[in-house]
């Protein structure tokens, strides 16, 4: 428990009367010792019929895990062993800063209250709701009761799946793919699938003369497009992936949407692999088929801590760049600054695109792109205007040097990224040009 504002108030004003009384030496001191005396019986009798902390308890059901951007619902349960709960009370959680408890809505008239308490999870990583601390005045208000109720329940962040899970991802790949239905017929890619009869409405161009002549009938290829192409998820880990936009790291979004691409790419048949670095390469785990590599790349993507040092592009993609063996497709998650420290970046990225496709992906900031048009600018709006608008100029100039070396640039806004780049990767492969 501790003194409330009133009965601070109360004591201070008495404190004043007694040193005013003190002072002038006046007849008052055995009234003032009436006022003490008076004033401690009253808080005596409050504190006895006061509620205590051990009449009120509480129950909570966590989840164990949380997306990484969504909101996961905790139960909590509040029981009183006297009749209803104490008037006034209020609650507040002690959580780890990952966990952002969202507005929560409960009846304290009864005897039981059950509600639930949003938690929104910013990062990953394990995190704990540790305390559930409630506070009410006591009966005459003198008193604040504080009790706190421990859980020490560890809830994980991990990175956000729900496109694969929903089902979202495999029902666009395979739609591109394959069509609506899963027919027979595959396609126009180069990758010779099948001989089957030809039928009134086909392109006469897919006749196989040869074994047409062979079978005594009309006979054609059936293609689809070419599979088991090596696919690397490149994350840079550095410190400017930390930024945040819209309450969320970049790496966190630049991991849900390689994890999302990850399974589309399973889906397509390709193997994928997953590389990370910051100053120093980090992670590599080799191109693999199917869930077995997004079951990988999940576990290692969830694993990763974040980092507070600058990314190396240049050791980063010299390394990589001798870990491949053939011709790849590498999704670059990365970010820059200005055209001065993205120099060894272009370069780097430059030497890597001879031998291999290169998708870079960079998220645009909203904040940024409101300081370049302000509503009611002020001087103030107007000198951050400019500098925004510099900003944007020089990132423009290195996406367009990079666009100029065949690289695919994708500088989108953080709820489109996922989608963006499914649909980069699924035009690249339609075009074969991997």
């Amino acid at each position: 428990m501790r003194p409330s504002r009133f009965f601070i108030i109360l004591a201070v004003g008495l404190l004043l009367i007694t040193c005013v009384i003190a002072v002038m030496r006046s007849e008052g001191g055995f009234a003032v010792q009436s006022l003490w005396a008076l004033l401690g019986v009253v808080a005596f009798a409050d504190l006895a019929l006061s509620r205590t902390g051990r009449s009120v308890g509480a129950e909570a059901k966590f989840p164990d895990q949380i997306f990484v951007g969504t909101t996961g619902i905790a139960d909590i349960k509040l029981t009183s062993t006297k009749g209803p709960l104490p008037t006034g009370l209020a609650m507040r959680f002690q959580v780890s800063p990952a966990l952002q408890v969202g507005p929560f809505q409960w009846d304290n008239s009864a005897v039981d209250a059950v509600f639930d308490v949003p938690l929104t999870c910013n990062a990953r990583g394990i995190f704990t709701f540790a305390r559930l601390w409630l506070f009410w005045p006591s009966r005459f208000g003198l008193f604040d009761i504080i009790s706190y109720k421990k859980f020490d329940h560890t809830i994980k962040g991990i990175p956000n799946i729900q496109p694969v899970l929903s089902g979202q991802i495999t029902t666009i790949v395979q739609a591109a793919l394959y069509g609506l239905k899963d027919t027979a017929f595959r396609g126009e890619g180069s990758e010779f699938h099948q001989l089957r009869d030809f039928t009134t409405g086909m392109d006469p161009r897919l006749i196989d003369w040869k074994r047409s002549a062979r079978h005594g009938g009309l006979v054609a290829r059936e293609t689809h497009m070419e599979q088991n192409h090596q696919i690397i998820m490149c994350v840079d880990n550095g410190y400017l992936m930390r930024e945040q936009i819209d309450g969320l790291p970049k790496i966190d979004r630049a991991i849900n949407a390689a994890l999302a691409t990850t399974w589309a790419a399973g889906i397509g048949g390709d193997l994928v692999g997953f590389y990370s670095f910051d100053s120093r390469p980090r992670v590599y785990l080799p191109p693999a088929p199917g869930r077995a590599a997004f079951n990988r790349i999940r576990a290692e993507a969830a694993a990763l801590a974040y980092s507070s040092v600058q990314s190396n592009h240049t050791l980063a993609f010299a390394h990589l760049n001798g870990l491949l063996n053939r011709r790849s497709l590498i999704i670059v998650f990365s970010d820059f600054v200005d055209s001065i420290t993205a120099e060894l970046m272009v370069e780097n990225m430059a030497v890597l695109n001879r031998h291999h496709l290169l998708i870079f992906v960079a998220l645009k900031d909203p904040a940024l792109e409101a300081m370049i048009s302000p509503v009611a600018p002020s001087l103030d709006d107007i000198a951050r205007a400019v500098a925004a608008a510099q900003i944007q100029k020089e990132r423009q100039i290195v996406l367009d040097r990079l666009r100029r070396l065949g690289v695919v640039c994708l500088d989108i806004a953080p709820d489109q990224l996922t989608p963006a780049l499914v649909s980069a990767y699924l035009d690249i492969k339609a075009r074969e040009l991997i």
